[in-house]
């Protein structure tokens, strides 16, 4: 069955690839080098999503630190630099993409995740030669929950709102495909925090990404 989109934009973190272990190294690497309290991943976990910045603030402000958040992100990143490429792709992604790839769907990645990152991990991780648009935290002037990468990468790849889809993991992609008027499918094993996924809205939830390529677009349209 062809795929119903002509253009599919993926979400990084807790949706091609689980990364919150590697994060949660680089957070607390960063958290030592200042004498701080440490955490366990499930904790980083619930601050991922919303770009370096607000991560690595959520810790420090956890921990009682009033750094000046300027002041700690150089360090930060150079350790998030350092654990970057152990993040490991779920099970499903790279066979989904090619079939996609196959398939002349165009494939795009917009993550809160600064771009310098993005590129390196896709390629270690045997994605890159199938994706065609990348947007990361730091590539336009606003990232997520702003709808307005996607319709950067949209207009970018030449393809209408109307045939692009977003998928992703968190409020974060909810509200940036909503804002862009996309339809969205969301997975389950991601990092939704208290997100009810089911109430979203989504055109689905899965639990696999390779389910994404049964999904059918709504009957009605979008409002």
């Amino acid at each position: 069955m062809p795929f119903p989109y002509s253009l599919a934009i993926f979400d990084l973190d807790g949706t091609l690839v689980d990364s919150a272990a590697d994060i949660a190294e680089s957070v607390n690497r960063t958290l030592r080098d200042w004498k701080l309290p440490t955490y366990d991943t499930a904790q980083i976990t619930e601050w991922i999503g919303e770009g370096s910045r607000k991560l690595i603030t959520y810790a420090f402000r956890h921990a009682g630190s009033d750094a000046d958040i300027d002041d700690v992100m150089p360090g930060f990143l150079v350790h998030y630099a350092e654990t970057a490429l152990d993040a490991v792709a779920y099970d499903g992604v790279v066979e989904t993409l090619t079939t996609l790839h196959a398939q002349g769907v165009k494939v795009a990645v917009c993550t809160n995740k600064n771009e310098e990152f993005v590129k390196p991990l896709l390629d270690a991780r045997g994605m890159l030669p199938f994706v065609d648009g990348i947007v990361g935290g730091n590539t336009l002037p606003e990232r997520k929950p702003s709808g307005v990468p996607l319709r950067y990468l949209a207009e970018r790849a030449g393809v209408s709102i109307a045939e692009t889809l977003m998928v992703g993991d968190s409020e974060s992609d909810v509200l940036a495909a909503r804002d862009a008027g996309m339809d969205f499918v969301l997975v389950s094993y991601g990092y939704r925090k208290s997100l009810d996924l089911h109430a979203t809205g989504a055109l689905a939830v899965i639990d696999r990404m390779p389910d994404l390529l049964t999904i059918q677009p709504a009957a009605t349209t979008r409002g």
